[in-house]
């Protein structure tokens, strides 16, 4: 390619994408390089399958609960074949669509192996090989969107048949009777919930004592009690010793200090590394640690005009901190100076009851030496939450008492994730929990819960009983 690129983009991926397509609007000439699927891990392995496959999850739970809303059904039936040909066909439709967007905006497409050869330029090879020269591309502006590869933990017998990651986990096309699953990261909740409500007795592994170690410590522990109360068996603060496969193929998680062990058919044993081998990043001084490249908040690295983002540098893995930096870069690129702010970064977990937050826990608040001041409401008292007949969970609002201001909010309810979105637009405009008192909620909502927590902060709610 002989034209000079504005920027040229090493992954096609959820912030891959959205750097392409931001500087593309700002009149740039890009070109993403991609060796497998544009979309990313998200759209084909992770987010969209594995929100799918709860949300079929939580289909077969409503149907079982028919009863109570005097809606009389068998026992439901489950066709996996059905259910992973839809998933499938989403997830073409969506590819289809980002690959549409692209071309539109005159974004070149690149389906081929990309590395950095030198500060502004990008060699590209045929996909699947694994080493030789191919075309240069050369770039004013290089962004590494690489993304994450699966990783077995440091476990004796990971290696064994049966031992599985998320990938094999979101296809497997049979519901094994016994299933474990070591860890306790938002999509080893997931998967415990969705393969214990399609028939598997599950048992969750954690070696944190608490279930979710990044979320507030109350919203913790109720979804542990939720799981718990289903039928979900978790063992708290064990770490595993190893894997040992039985004589009838079935395999023993081994618990340390001789506290037992676990018989399962499959045991879920998964985490993620940033896929940044092979990229020849070292030989061209960019800074890394464990293999994750160092950015500051305009998302540069330590070589002008590269930047990274995503799972290929450090913090958390999640496709919406991906798409917020890929904003950031397509802008930078183009001579903007956009920075970001992971003060205002949602999290979540797509259990049901959804799980979401942002801001500070009380913990962390705690620890940051901020005198706060917390308002809480059960969702048990909400009207729309009795109706939906999902009434676990909790709002829980805290605040800084000196200004009033939000500086955490943590939300346990039925539509928790879309919600949440909404308070992390309020935050953002450094809204105060008196504004958020004034808002006028729809009746019946869940975010009537969330203006009660709010009047729950100066102890107003109208809701809840008199102190």
């Amino acid at each position: 390619m002989a034209e000079m690129q504005d920027l040229v983009i090493i992954g096609g991926g959820s912030g891959g994408f959205a750097a392409a397509m931001r500087a593309a609007q700002l009149d740039g000439k890009v070109t993403v390089v991609e060796e497998a699927h544009y979309g990313g891990y998200c759209m084909h392995k992770a987010c969209i399958p594995s929100k799918f496959l709860m949300t079929a999850a939580r289909l077969m739970g409503r149907i079982r609960k028919a009863g109570r809303f005097g809606i009389q059904v068998e026992e439901p039936g489950l066709d996996l074949g059905v259910l992973h040909d839809r998933k499938d066909l989403i997830i073409e439709g969506l590819r289809m669509g980002t690959e549409q967007l692209l071309s539109d905006y005159g974004v070149t497409l690149i389906e081929r192996r990309g590395r950095l050869v030198a500060r502004d330029t990008v060699e590209v090879w045929g996909s699947g090989s694994v080493g030789g020269s191919g075309e240069q591309i050369k770039a004013r502006n290089i962004l590494v969107a690489t993304g994450s590869v699966a990783a077995q933990p440091p476990i004796e017998g990971v290696d064994l048949p049966g031992v599985i990651g998320t990938e094999e986990a979101i296809e497997l096309r049979e519901i094994p009777p016994r299933f474990a699953i070591i860890g306790s990261k938002p999509w080893d909740l997931e998967l415990a919930q969705y393969f214990h409500a399609m028939g598997s007795q599950v048992t969750l592994v954690v070696s944190s004592p608490q279930l979710l170690p990044e979320a507030d410590r109350e919203i913790s522990q109720r979804i542990g009690k939720l799981l718990h109360d289903a039928g979900v068996v978790i063992k708290r603060g064990i770490s595993v010793e190893a894997i040992r496969q039985g004589d009838d193929g079935s395999l023993a998680v081994v618990l340390a200090e001789g506290k037992g062990e676990v018989v399962a058919d499959k045991v879920l044993a998964a985490r993620r590394l940033p896929n940044t081998a092979g990229l020849g990043l070292r030989k061209l001084g960019l800074k890394m640690e464990h293999g994750a490249i160092l950015v500051n908040e305009r998302m540069e690295t330590s070589v002008p005009h590269i930047y990274a983002l995503g799972d290929a540098t450090a913090g958390p893995m999640w496709s919406h901190k991906a798409n917020a930096e890929g904003i950031v870069v397509g802008e930078n690129a183009m001579g903007m100076s956009s920075r970001m702010n992971y003060e205002i970064l949602p999290r979540c977990l797509y259990t049901w009851p959804e799980v979401a937050w942002v801001g500070l826990t009380e913990e962390q608040a705690e620890a940051q030496g901020i005198e706060v001041e917390i308002g809480k409401v059960p969702i048990a008292i909400n009207p729309y939450a009795m109706i939906l007949d999902e009434t676990a969970g909790t709002i829980k609002i805290i605040t800084c008492k000196k200004y009033g201001k939000i500086i955490g909010v943590h939300v346990m309810a039925p539509g928790a994730v879309d919600l949440i979105n909404v308070v992390a637009v309020a935050m953002l405009s450094e809204a105060t929990v008196g504004e958020l008192m004034r808002f006028i909620p729809m009746h019946p909502s869940i975010g009537e819960a969330l203006v009660d927590a709010a009047m729950d902060v100066e102890k107003r709610s109208l809701h809840l009983p008199k102190w």
